[in-house]
């Protein structure tokens, strides 16, 4: 009997064991959570013209992000700008994983929170 005790207690002990160890990597996954920020063409625009050039009001991410002005009638291309250095530009204290074409040419940014 005692050895049955002991065997039994073991095999529980190494139970508990095991599930404490599967549960760590599930939550390291739960504090690694992605967050995704749309900025729009407007927003776009203010950091091209703080970081691109000073007469910016919009700015248009296709696969590059470029910064235009409206001179009355029309938007005019004044310039390019870097879309991971927008994301900084917006959250300089997230930490930036990468980004993304959203629609109507907004720029995603991911995060890592």
């Amino acid at each position: 009997m005692p050895r049955r005790v002991v065997a039994l207690a073991t095999a529980a002990l190494a139970c508990l064991g095991a599930l404490a160890v599967s549960t760590v990597p599930a939550q390291a996954a739960r504090s690694a959570a992605v967050l995704e920020i749309v900025y729009s063409p407007l927003s776009l625009g203010e950091y091209c013209a703080a970081n691109v050039n000073s007469s910016s009001i919009v700015g248009f991410y296709n696969g590059s992000l470029g910064c235009y002005r409206w001179n009355g009638t029309q938007t005019t291309y004044v310039g390019s700008g870097s879309p991971s250095a927008a994301c900084a530009y917006f959250h300089p204290t997230y930490a930036y994983i990468g980004h993304a074409q959203g629609g109507s040419q907004a720029l995603i940014c991911k995060y890592s929170v």
